[in-house]
C-alpha cells in the first residue's frame, strides 16, 4: 500500500469522525442522551486495488422521561 494512498485515506476519516462528532454534539444540544462508539477495521486493498477502511460508527440514544 502506498504511502500517499494511507495518508489520503487518514486524512479523509478524520474528516469524518469530525463531522459524526458534530452531529452527535447537535444531537446533544437537542437533549438527547447519547453515546456514540466506534470502531475501525485494518485497511485493504481490493483486487482493482482500492484501499478501503471499515468504519462503524454506532449511536445509543436515550431519553428519560
Amino acid at each position: 500500500m502506498a504511502t500517499n494512498d494511507q495518508s489520503e485515506l487518514d486524512q479523509d476519516l478524520a474528516e469524518v469522525r469530525r463531522r459524526v462528532e458534530a452531529l452527535a454534539n447537535d444531537m446533544r444540544g437537542l437533549g438527547m442522551d447519547l453515546r456514540l462508539t466506534t470502531e475501525e477495521y485494518g485497511s485493504e486493498r481490493d483486487i482493482d486495488g482500492t484501499v478501503t477502511r471499515t468504519v462503524t460508527f454506532s449511536f445509543k440514544v436515550s431519553q428519560q422521561d
